[in-house]
């Protein structure tokens, strides 16, 4: 099942190398480490900053949050130990009889509408919030850890499922619940799931990818990991996460993950926002789209400091960006939109190659 990306050069591909040179003139100098361009299985252009390769691992921040969490979800979908509508208490008993806590879904936490408090506050900085979602960064050790911080302590803002509101804690507790449904398998933990039944499958090498901070969190006996951040994988590690779910889970011919469960998962998950389970999507069943240039099956996952991936599966196109923020004037989204997306999307010249 190995696989070494070809190189080909972006005509061949149905690209343009002039559009996506100039795209990168642009990107390098905006705090940009690395820029993968990949299209049908081809890396038809690469550029990294001094230091960096497509093998040296990155920060992921918030991009962990469909690199890990999301795919660590659509795996124990596929094994059948939780799905979507599954109410968080069945795996959380602390929950059971909290109102409005016990009507939290799976869903509702892999899409941000679970209604729980983010440890954020207005624009300071996480080692100078007070409180609770200070402590939530600090990653202190039980019952002050994230985890516990999130179960036991962050409130829940309005009924689940009403609306969107980011949260990491939320996404802690995704993680808490997954890790609950693996107890008494062969992996146990999120790291040892991915490794067994993603990473080392589609030959992502052990050294370009790490999650959970480098460690677990032992709660309540659950060897929890982080899955709202705290990953670091390579631009290549990346891509491959990306083309298995571009194939709907299929490796060099091998069925790794449920077909069903990867295509629901990067499609529109029925909830008030444009999230897909653990995973951004461009298009919404009213026909608008987040990113105008993308197609409407493009899904992503991005962090701070504009970490992104994008998979177009019929464009067969995978796109990485890593670095630091782009553009202060811009919001998250808007800075990729404008300085990768757009870019990339006008640099493609045969929108049916195949």
């Amino acid at each position: 099942m190995a696989l070494d990306w070809a190189t080909a050069t972006p005509e061949s591909q149905g690209m343009s190398s002039a559009s996506l040179d100039k795209a990168w003139s642009e990107l390098k100098t905006r705090n940009t480490t690395g820029f993968l361009v990949i299209r049908n299985d081809c890396i038809v252009f690469e550029r990294y900053a001094d230091g960096w390769d497509r093998h040296k691992p990155h920060g992921t921040a918030s991009m962990a949050k469909a690199l890990v969490g999301g795919t660590s979800l659509i795996v124990a979908m596929s094994d059948g130990k939780v799905r979507p509508d599954d109410l968080a208490s069945k795996f959380v008993p602390q929950w059971r009889d909290v109102p409005p806590k016990k009507e939290i879904t799976i869903r509702h936490l892999a899409t941000h509408t679970s209604g729980i408090e983010d440890a954020e506050q207005d624009d300071i900085a996480h080692d100078k919030l007070a409180g609770w979602k200070g402590d939530f960064w600090k990653r202190l050790a039980v019952p002050n850890d994230p985890f516990t911080i999130s179960r036991d302590v962050a409130p829940v803002l309005f009924a689940p499922g009403k609306k969107e509101h980011y949260s990491n804690p939320g996404m802690a507790m995704l993680g808490y619940c997954i890790t609950a449904a693996l107890k008494g398998s062969a992996d146990e933990d999120l790291r040892s799931l991915l490794k067994h039944r993603v990473m080392d499958p589609i030959g992502a090498a052990e050294t370009e990818w790490s999650i959970g901070y480098g460690k677990p969190v032992l709660v309540d006996g659950l060897p929890v990991l982080a899955t709202w951040g705290g990953g670091s994988y390579s631009a290549d590690a990346t891509a491959r996460v990306g083309r298995l779910m571009m194939r709907s889970g299929n490796w060099q011919g091998k069925q790794l993950l449920d077909a069903d469960v990867v295509r629901t998962a990067t499609r529109f998950a029925g909830m008030p926002n444009r999230s897909g389970l653990g995973w951004w999507v461009n298009h919404n069943p009213d026909g608008t789209k987040a990113w105008k240039d993308a197609p409407d099956d493009a899904f992503s996952g991005s962090g701070a400091g504009q970490q992104f991936v994008m998979v177009a599966p019929s464009l067969k196109l995978i796109i990485v960006r890593n670095g630091a923020m782009m553009d202060a004037k811009l919001s998250h989204s808007g800075g990729i939109e404008s300085y990768v997306i757009s870019p990339v999307m006008k640099a493609v010249t045969n929108r049916d190659q195949k």
